[in-house]
């Protein structure tokens, strides 16, 4: 990945990229700077290996690299990552196949017109990681649709909860939610949970 000069063009339907001037990328350039750090998708691999997840979405796939992680953490799952731009998913669904990973199912849509409509195709929603769009508006709807399938087990993952002031104000409004039990801060990303059994809500900040 870090040697592939092949060029993606890059259709954005979110608040745009920090570290990207132009929609026209380099694979090695997206697989240096612009996915999930091996830290991070190692993370993610052990909680949803840890819980036993089976219904997981991912919105944002990329060029597929933390999305080999969700899908192979538990292979009797299936995995469903919906990408807005076309050249991404199609590069990321190419990856899976090429390393013989069949569990995932490759969604090319924007996140509002698929998330609805995957949600309504599952019995309960396990696992959703939220890296996408990064405006505050749309990150409250994405976790609002997801609690109509959320249950005990579940957890919600946003990712850059502090990349803008609109995320940290959904970051900061999502852990006062009502069924909302446990939130866990790492600070490149959130992890929500709804554990009954945790009865005084709990905020943790927590520094990998």
């Amino acid at each position: 990945m870090l040697a592939d000069k092949q060029k993606i063009e890059i259709t954005d339907f979110g608040a745009g990229s920090k570290t990207f001037r132009t929609n026209q990328r380099k694979v090695k350039d997206i697989a240096d700077r612009g996915v999930s750090t091996t830290l991070q998708s190692e993370l993610f691999y052990k909680l949803i290996n840890f819980l036993n997840c089976t219904n997981n979405i991912e919105l944002g796939t990329s060029i597929g690299l933390n999305t080999l992680y969700l899908a192979q953490a538990n292979k009797n799952g299936k995995l469903i990552s919906i990408e807005g731009s076309l050249q991404l998913s199609a590069f990321a669904s190419l990856l899976a196949k090429k390393n013989n990973i069949t569990n995932i199912e490759f969604i090319a849509s924007t996140f509002e017109e698929a998330l609805p409509r995957v949600l309504n195709s599952i019995p309960t929603l396990d696992f959703l990681y939220i890296d996408g769009n990064h405006r505050y508006a749309a990150t409250i709807q994405y976790f609002t649709q997801a609690l109509q399938k959320v249950h005990n087990n579940s957890v919600i993952v946003l990712d850059d909860i502090y990349w803008s002031s609109g995320m940290t104000k959904a970051w900061n409004e999502i852990k006062q939610h009502s069924r909302v039990t446990l939130t866990i801060d790492v600070f490149y990303f959130g992890m929500v949970f709804f554990k009954k059994e945790i009865i005084e809500k709990k905020d943790i900040n927590l520094f990998i």
